[in-house]
């Protein structure tokens, strides 16, 4: 049968196509069989991505009744961070005992048995649920649970610690996103536009380049936005090529800047004299935009698994993206997107690394989805966006409640795609490509008359507050409030309420667009965007959450526009 990938509240399941390798059978035979996590009836296979931990079941075996699954058994299981140091599971490992009957998950054995799930007749399997296990300590919400033959299993001095070797055992990883969850790292769910946020403490900073696709100046401006970052005593820091954009990772402190050409810069931990190295990227070519020619094109940041992912030309293959590991300093293949139409790259493209997805949302308005949980070997999804007049030109994302967003170049008032990857009723169908439908629409925003139209997205994580701009010049902005919570139903998402004002003395840059966004380490933690000129020579911060404050800035008539001009000073100030 076809396997498709459900996203809801039980899963925003996406596979991570691992091969999930079975439990201990009979000893002489050595593993066999699968173990993966599912939803409570379990009619779905390998999810790997849950809204609650409440939601996670255990099941064995694949979603027909014809081939093998465990050898028929008791079983042990237990839930742990993703390196299996830290136990989470919270009762005492007798309660925690599965039976296969027939080859099937057919329930729980002991004194105190977990709940059970809804019996599959596609499978014959009647799942398990997993909790009580609590929050794992892994930044990207990834859990760790493993199953054991009780003959292979004992019970340690400690009633909820089971000992045994790793080689009787058979696992699958999994995530929850909860309410709960924190937002990833400043600078991490961003798209890829020019400048980036660093925070470290109470400091934050911006890279701001001085170059653009159109433009050849060289250096990047380190600009201080809060608090008293170390900026270098060479500042802007010098560069041999013209650089487009910088992303960076607040947890190592690390920046990654791209070129115009093939090469890329990672600048070291913020300091008065911070170290520079330069590599070349798979890229070779050019890639066209409306705003100008490149093959680095921009950087997003992965700061949970401290990767940066490079939008690049590559020749005949079109375009697409190629990950910077870190760690290492080394680049992973690059891979061609399959987005249909040209562009076949996001002017901003954007990682949610809660989700393991890239969201590619292009000119051609193909919003593509691609599944970079391994990240050598990605799968895509494909969804076209109708809309009239006007083309997807950046893509955004709130990597908490999987609200992700699309502004369109060109129509005035802004039209935005929005969709949840969260609602139960989002489905991701493998292929070559594969498609991804879910409720969505292209919202129209009154009074938002924006240069050029909606052309960059940018969304303070933590926060669920954002901002809208033009691009090529002129000064209005819109902020934006996006849901607060995980929708898991099939509810069409919309943004909450927006409103429209314009900037004193400010005139927006060009592309790639010069709009980034964080929440402020500092009380009380406000939602702040940054915005630069042309060639970075001014910079303001943007306080979003009193922007949205009637009380602070009030309306017009209709409602989504600043009712005088322009924005006070307790919105925007300026940092350049």
């Amino acid at each position: 049968m076809q396997m498709k990938i459900k996203i809801g509240r039980c899963t925003i399941a996406l596979c991570l196509g691992l091969a999930m390798l079975g439990i201990t059978g009979v000893v002489a035979q050595g593993p066999s069989g699968h173990v993966f996590t599912t939803i409570k009836d379990g009619t779905e296979v390998n999810f790997n991505l849950y809204g609650d931990r409440a939601d996670v079941y255990i099941s064995g075996g694949p979603q027909n009744t014809n081939a093998s699954g465990l050898p028929d058994g008791t079983y042990y299981f237990q839930v742990t961070d993703p390196s299996g140091k830290t136990l989470l599971s919270t009762d005492n490992a007798v309660c925690r005992q599965v039976v296969v009957v027939g080859q099937r998950l057919a329930g729980t054995a002991g004194p105190c048995p977990h709940a059970l799930g809804t019996f599959n007749d596609d499978n014959g399997v009647t799942p398990v649920k997993l909790a009580p296990f609590a929050e794992t300590p892994n930044p990207g919400a990834e859990y760790k649970v493993w199953i054991v033959p009780v003959g292979r299993a004992t019970i340690g001095s400690d009633p909820k610690v089971l000992n045994f070797s790793n080689r009787d055992s058979k696992t699958d990883n999994f995530k929850v996103v909860e309410e709960s969850t924190p937002p990833p790292p400043v600078g991490s769910c961003q798209p890829s536009s020019s400048l980036s946020a660093i925070a470290s403490g109470n400091n934050v900073a911006s890279y701001v380049p001085k170059g653009s696709w159109s433009s050849g100046t060289t250096g990047i401006q380190v600009v201080s936005i809060e608090g008293t970052p170390t900026l270098p005593t060479t500042n802007p820091i010098p560069t041999a090529d013209a650089i487009n954009s910088c992303a960076s990772n607040s947890v190592t402190g690390v920046t990654v800047c791209t070129a115009n050409n093939n090469k890329v810069y990672v600048i070291s931990a913020l300091s008065a004299t911070p170290t520079v190295t330069v590599l070349t990227s798979s890229g070779t070519g050019g890639v066209t935009f409306s705003g100008g020619t490149c093959t680095n094109c921009g950087v997003a940041m992965d700061s949970v698994h401290n990767k940066a992912v490079i939008a690049l030309a590559l020749g005949a293959a079109g375009a697409g993206f190629q990950y910077l590991n870190l760690a290492t300093n080394t680049f992973e293949p690059a891979f061609p997107s399959r987005a249909s139409g040209n562009p076949k790259i996001s002017e901003d493209a954007l990682v949610d690394p809660l989700r393991n997805l890239l969201l590619n949302g292009t000119e051609a308005n193909q919003y593509e989805l691609i599944n970079v949980a391994t990240t050598t070997s990605p799968t895509f999804f494909e969804r076209g966006v109708t809309i009239s007049g006007g083309e997807i030109d950046s893509s955004g994302a709130d990597c908490q409640t999987g609200i992700i967003l699309g502004p369109s170049e060109f129509p005035v008032p802004s039209q935005v795609f929005i969709a949840n990857l969260s609602s139960s009723s989002t489905v991701l169908t493998p292929g070559s490509p594969g498609t991804w439908t879910g409720p969505a629409q292209v919202q129209t925003l009154s009074e938002s008359n924006l240069t050029f139209g909606a052309n960059s997205v940018a969304v303070a994580q933590g926060t669920h507050l954002g901002i809208l701009s033009g691009e090529f010049g002129g000064n209005e902005i819109t902020a934006i409030r996006l849901p607060s919570a995980i929708d898991t139903g099939a509810t069409v998402p919309a943004i909450q309420d927006w409103v429209s004002c314009s900037i004193s003395g400010f005139a927006m840059g060009l592309d790639p667009h010069t709009l980034t966004a964080f929440q402020s380490p500092n009380a009380p933690n406000h939602a702040i965007a940054l915005l630069a000129s042309s060639g970075g020579t001014h910079v303001v911060a943007v306080d979003l959450t009193n922007m949205l404050d009637p009380a602070i800035v009030p309306r017009s008539g209709g409602g989504h526009h600043c009712a005088s001009a322009p924005l006070p000073a307790s919105v925007v100030t300026s940092k350049l």
